[in-house]
């Protein structure tokens, strides 16, 4: 297997040495074989010189390109474009790559026929876990732990930072949705699911493989409630704006409305009472921003619809 493992960047100098340091560290067999390509999205910090750098201790394996288009799922399709390898491997680019990650994905596309294999990630703190931040949302950092056991067929989302596929698959499908996915600081997201529901949707084998494990190096500035809140506001959109995109959208404007005016009042009672604990405070700001942006979204498509 000829595999492309894929890093897009934007902005994360320092992360991004750490990760292209742990691939130094790859254990492969000798059916395994893989470049590595670094899509450089519009960065202006030191990128350019951590590439430079990398480019000589990986060589003759890594390569760049530069993609002008901001957004994540450009990048992603760039990379899909300019991949050299029948696998194309992505990867975030904060990630610790554990060395035998590679041999356990290349395992799962022959041992299960798979179209795409998605592993395990665990958590790289600056410090402590807020106290905050109920262990159950720390999916919202991209942890991801299904279990031990391999999950051959299943429906269950996979993540963009350890995210393996088919190219000539992923390209048959139309590649990532470019209104999805991170643009700048915008934190949409949804662009990895939906292009795993179009591959299950054409037949395409999807795996978790628990032995394919990164670690993914959590920032101290998406510790605090300001960036969680725009996290969740952002999935909500994106969840909205996939299911309208599938035409799975059961809910009015009105049924949504409704629910965010119980989710902000129930939240605004228990404000009042001051009976919360900090997880519990925490869990019905995540519930009252979640509906808020999902009645947005239904809102904002379903004009957009009807201008049409």
């Amino acid at each position: 297997m000829f595999a492309t493992i894929s890093i897009q960047t934007y902005n994360h100098a320092e992360t991004l040495a750490i990760t292209l340091e742990s691939l130094r560290l790859l254990c492969c067999t000798e059916n395994i074989d893989y470049e590595i390509l670094v899509v450089d999205n519009n960065s202006d910090d030191h990128t350019s010189k951590v590439i430079n750098k990398y480019r000589e201790l990986l060589a003759p394996r890594l390569r760049s390109v530069f993609e002008s288009r901001q957004g994540l799922s450009h990048a992603r399709n760039r990379a899909l474009q300019e991949a050299k390898g029948e696998i194309v491997c992505f990867l975030d680019d904060d990630v610790k790559v554990d060395p035998d990650w590679l041999r356990a994905v290349s395992d799962a596309f022959v041992k299960y026929s798979a179209v795409v294999v998605g592993g395990r990630s665990y958590l790289i703190y600056p410090s402590s876990r807020p106290s905050w931040l109920p262990v159950e949302e720390e999916i919202m950092l991209s942890r991801l732990d299904y279990g031990d056991k391999a999950l051959v067929n299943t429906d269950k989302e996979l993540f963009g930072l350890n995210f393996c596929v088919s190219k000539k698959v992923a390209l048959d499908v139309g590649g990532f949705d470019i209104c999805l996915g991170r643009r700048g600081k915008n934190l949409m997201c949804g662009e990895e699911k939906k292009l795993q529901d179009s591959i299950r949707q054409a037949g395409g084998i999807v795996v978790y493989e628990p032995k394919a494990v990164v670690g993914h190096i959590v920032s101290a500035q998406r510790l605090t409630k300001r960036w969680f809140f725009k996290r969740i506001f952002a999935g909500a959109v994106s969840s909205q704006r996939i299911l309208t995109d599938q035409g799975k959208s059961a809910k009015s404007i009105g049924a949504l409305f409704i629910h965010s005016i119980r989710c902000w009042g129930g939240l605004g009672k228990s404000l009042i009472a001051g009976n919360l604990t900090p997880e519990e405070k925490f869990m019905k700001q995540f519930f009252a921003i979640r509906s808020l942006g999902l009645l947005m979204e239904k809102i904002r498509s379903t004009f957009r619809g009807q201008a049409k």
